[in-house]
């Protein structure tokens, strides 16, 4: 590919001209970040009451959630979870991250101000900062293997553009990557991206047969 085309400069001004002006301003809600540490065959998530406290919901409640979306036992010891499997950091941040998307965030106005009630069987999630409210949907488990957790520079990944940046990228996301394609324009198409760079959280691409 021309040197030019993957001007750092250029690529970076892409990024920041296509995020929302909430993202821009620093007042997007970001999920905290997990701490974790093995010992053998045992996992331990150092940070877990605090986490929890972070996003409002009661630390018994998360990790009956990730037991359950790990297979494993576990408990909390004073302010830390441990789980009696050996897990990676990036197995349990994704997890954590799904808890945080289906049981906190608001789909209304993406903020984290919202509380779990029940409405007969349905368990709702009630926003504080909007009014909005909406059932809880509980996703499936999904696999240990995580590809869109190890993305990287020269390989392709299948993707679904979820926006159009302002000079024209498509806009995706793969986990915690913001991924900008080149040569992909039309929102809601699924397109085939190889990844040329990545820098953080964001990696630039293009369309590939």
């Amino acid at each position: 590919m021309d040197e030019e085309e993957l001007n750092y400069d250029d690529l970076l001004e892409t990024a920041y001209a296509s995020l929302p002006e909430t993202v821009k301003s620093g007042e997007r809600f970001e999920i905290p970040q997990v701490e974790v540490i093995n010992e053998g065959k045992i996992t331990i998530i150092r940070n877990f009451v605090e986490v929890c406290e972070k996003i409002r919901r009661e630390p018994k409640d998360v990790l009956k959630y990730l037991l359950r979306e790990f297979g494993t036992a576990g408990d909390i010891d004073g302010r830390r979870a441990v789980l009696k499997s050996k897990i990676g950091h990036t197995q349990i941040q994704g997890r954590f991250n799904s808890y945080v998307e289906t049981y906190v965030i608001c789909s209304e106005c993406g903020r984290p101000d919202t509380e779990l009630i029940r409405e007969g069987r349905v368990l709702m999630l009630k926003c504080e900062a909007c009014g909005a409210k909406r059932p809880v949907m509980v996703r499936k488990s999904q696999p240990k293997a995580q590809p869109k957790d190890l993305i990287s520079e020269g390989n392709t990944y299948e993707v679904t553009i979820e926006g159009v940046g302002r000079r024209g990228d498509g806009i995706a996301k793969m986990g915690k990557f913001v991924v900008y394609v080149k040569g992909a324009s039309k929102k809601g198409t699924r397109v085939k991206v190889r990844i040329d760079k990545i820098n953080g959280t964001n990696a630039f691409g293009r369309v590939v047969p």
